[in-house]
């Protein structure tokens, strides 16, 4: 979805397009959050939307894509979710393993890392975690990560130039982030997990069945 569609939802339907828009986002991480809330500040600078509401829209619609995608991954699980290569097979279940070590801590921060946020549903359904503490999260942790943006926007409005060099710094910090995070999914404590998880499943695969 361009920049340009984006908009123009927004022109159209206010609110209501950011809840819907965020829903998609929390269900498939698309269209961008950041693209969309930098628009978002830019129409509150503006004067044709508020802070408040259209945070409050845009994170309650997320939680609602996030619960979608985390009731599939609770009813289905982790076999069927991987199937539709939506998500990369092996990421997914280091970041199931991640969450079976880290819980709810695993949950929150996971939802402020770019490139893991996405996949933070599919082990919180398949770890069955209370689906009333899931979705706090998710709304707390989806207002904090839409901030940054709508501060660009609404300070520095939607032009690309303007933007560059304050997004240059937020891209640096996120990388770092981001790659001290996929150090943790592949160190040698995850490993270890993972060599049990695959064991267990071979095991499984070749017993033998009853007579």
């Amino acid at each position: 979805m361009s920049e340009a569609t984006i908009e123009m939802i927004i022109i159209a339907a206010s609110y209501g397009g950011i809840f819907l828009m965020m829903i998609l986002n929390g269900a498939v991480s698309f269209p961008s959050s950041q693209v969309l809330y930098i628009l978002v500040g830019y129409f509150i600078a503006r004067g044709d939307l508020a802070l408040v509401p259209a945070v409050i829209a845009g994170s309650i619609g997320n939680m609602i894509g996030n619960m979608i995608l985390y009731e599939i991954a609770r009813r289905k699980g982790i076999e069927y979710i991987t199937r539709f290569k939506l998500f990369p097979p092996e990421i997914t279940r280091r970041t199931e393993i991640a969450f079976k070590k880290r819980g709810a801590w695993f949950v929150f921060v996971g939802k402020l890392l770019p490139a893991i946020k996405v996949f933070v549903p599919i082990p919180a359904g398949i770890g069955k975690m209370h689906r009333g503490l899931f979705a706090a999260i998710m709304v707390v942790a989806t207002s904090i990560w839409v901030l940054p943006f709508t501060a660009v926007g609404y300070y520095f409005g939607k032009s690309r130039d303007v933007f560059g060099a304050y997004a240059f710094v937020l891209l640096a910090i996120a990388i770092v982030v981001v790659a001290l995070f996929f150090r943790y999914l592949k160190s040698s404590d995850v490993e270890r997990e993972l060599t049990a998880l695959d064991e267990g499943e071979s095991r499984h695969t070749n017993t033998p069945s009853a007579p």
